[in-house]
């Protein structure tokens, strides 16, 4: 991909971006870009707050304690407490940091030790955006839940002022300019604050609790699925909820407490249509293994996840599909939350499949936010399990800057039955449209694609899947035999009169984490291509 395909973007672009922004989160990130991030609060602590009321289960732990320091994101540990909360990475790396998040994870001095540090060595900072601010409390809740009976009284004065402080920053900077998963969160520490602390300006964050309800109503389509289409977001944004309805919201506001426990028991009974049988999320977007799992997450709440089972969420385009020793996880696309995309790609119409408990076709994940040909790669729909459409392998969307979509694809005919699953996008500017059909006939899975110009002449177009390189694959003319690490056959059968194109192709299970796949291509001609997966002994 050419530099300029990477970062070139005119007045056109920009337009399309902002197209899809309501009027009132326009005028909210005019007001952040002429005033900038709120890095610089009022007061750093402020008394009135005396105690805890209730305890919040403390969140998923992230970051792995060392010798060294804590090891984020795949990264060499760092020490915050000898090197400072400011080395010179990147905004998410310095955003993991000052979450916290593995407090959890250190002895209870080293735990006290560094937010004490925190406290007395960032003032102000990076540290104090609204977003990292969120998270941190909610850490730091779940923290003192388990110690704050342990702590002295100036120390529990100290902490519990310091949050105060934190939290009354965060009232005065919600992240209206973003929305989605910021703004959640921003509300769910909020609401959380409110919950769990006593004294008077604990009671004065009361209404958030409400704000928090309207917001995870309007976040979540029909289906229960948030609206950012991101299966790793959506987990750990039901965390959050779950933490704040096992506070006992009914007791603040029990109208918000009946819509909060709703909308969490509405996000659970989504989960398995993005859940693999390992129990963790399908690589559909921004998606990370390993953070909160689908696994974890019905655990925590004391639910079973429902797994060996077909699973619909139309409104999201999400399907799951147990089809003999299959399980297919079909990303069908659409646009949830317009005004948010920054964590989908182009992957529409792709798709996830396991065989028995082992991921045999992976989708690209992410490793980076960071501006570049990794981030580029990554959102593009050559990564995905997809079809190309158009010269150059064209992009089903506008795909600029780390987050940003200016022109986007169009989603139609969308049909889910039993045995069958299909849909067609239309990309961005294209001149066809790609249709899929996946479909199984009691022995074989069969991917059926075409593509039909509006015009008559054909358009190039070239589909991929994508095999993570612990399988052993072996590319026989038109059939691929692989084998998985655990020992499990299978075939990949294309059309008798051509080769499979084998290459090797980047991916990631997470941040930092490749995970090297293979691909594989076949070109989708005038009169369409199918291939089939089948068991191999």
């Amino acid at each position: 991909m050419t530099s300029s395909r990477l970062f070139r973007h005119g007045p056109g672009t920009l337009f399309r971006t902002a197209s899809h922004l309501p009027p009132r989160q326009i005028a909210y990130q005019l007001r952040r870009r002429l005033g900038g991030p709120a890095r610089r609060p009022k007061a750093t602590s402020l008394e009135g707050v005396t105690g805890l009321l209730a305890r919040l289960p403390a969140p998923t732990p992230e970051g792995e304690p060392s010798p060294d320091g804590v090891c984020l994101l795949g990264q060499p540990p760092h020490d915050p407490l000898r090197a400072g909360w400011d080395p010179p990475v990147g905004p998410l790396y310095l955003y993991t940091l000052h979450y916290h998040g593995w407090l959890q994870r250190l002895p209870p001095a080293l735990a006290l030790a560094t937010i004490d540090h925190w406290i007395v060595h960032h003032p102000e900072g990076v540290g104090w955006e609204p977003y990292p601010t969120a998270v941190r409390a909610l850490h730091w809740l779940g923290w003192l839940s388990g110690h704050i009976d342990d702590l002295d009284g100036m120390t529990r004065r100290r902490l519990l002022a310091s949050l105060a402080g934190q939290l009354r920053h965060l009232e005065r900077h919600l992240e209206l300019h973003l929305d989605g998963n910021h703004l959640w969160t921003d509300l769910a520490a909020l609401a959380a604050g409110a919950l769990a602390l006593d004294g008077p300006r604990a009671h004065l964050l009361a209404p958030a609790v409400a704000r928090f309800a309207a917001v995870t109503g309007e976040q979540l389509a029909l289906d229960g699925f948030h609206r950012e289409r991101t299966p790793s977001y959506h987990c750990l944004l039901a965390e959050q909820l779950a933490g704040v309805v096992a506070l006992g919201p009914e007791r603040v506001d029990p109208r918000a407490g009946r819509a909060l426990r709703d909308n969490l028991a509405r996000m659970l009974a989504v989960l398995p249509a993005f859940a693999h049988p390992d129990g963790d999320v399908a690589l559909f977007g921004d998606s990370q293994r390993g953070l909160v799992t689908p696994a974890a997450l019905a655990t925590r709440c004391g639910i079973s996840l429902s797994q060996g089972t077909d699973h619909n969420a139309p409104a999201s385009g999400l399907f799951r599909r147990a089809w003999g020793p299959w399980t297919l996880l079909w990303n069908a696309g659409g646009l949830g939350m317009p005004q948010q995309v920054g964590h989908i790609h182009a992957d529409w119409l792709g798709y996830e499949l396991s065989l028995g408990g082992e991921r045999i076709v992976v989708d690209a994940g992410v490793g980076t936010y960071e501006v570049g040909p990794e981030r580029a790669y990554a959102r593009s729909t050559r990564a995905h399990n997809t079809v190309t459409v158009g010269p150059g392998d064209a992009d089903q969307h506008e795909l600029w800057a780390s987050h940003r979509i200016g022109g986007r694809g169009e989603l139609v005919d969308l049909s889910f039955g039993t045995s069958e699953v299909s849909a067609g996008v239309r990309g961005f500017r294209s001149r066809a449209v790609h249709h899929r059909r996946l479909a199984w006939d009691g022995r074989s899975l069969r991917c059926s694609d075409r593509v039909l110009p509006d015009h008559g002449e054909p358009v190039p177009a070239t589909m991929r899947i994508h095999l993570p390189q612990t399988c052993v694959v072996a590319v026989d003319g038109p059939v691929v035999h692989g084998r998985t690490p655990g020992g499990r056959g299978f075939a990949v059968r294309g059309p008798a009169d051509q080769r499979w194109q084998a290459t090797a192709a980047a991916g990631w299970t997470a941040m930092s984490r490749p995970a090297p796949r293979h691909c594989l291509a076949l070109p989708v001609g005038p009169g369409g291509l199918e291939i089939a997966f089948e068991l191999e002994t």
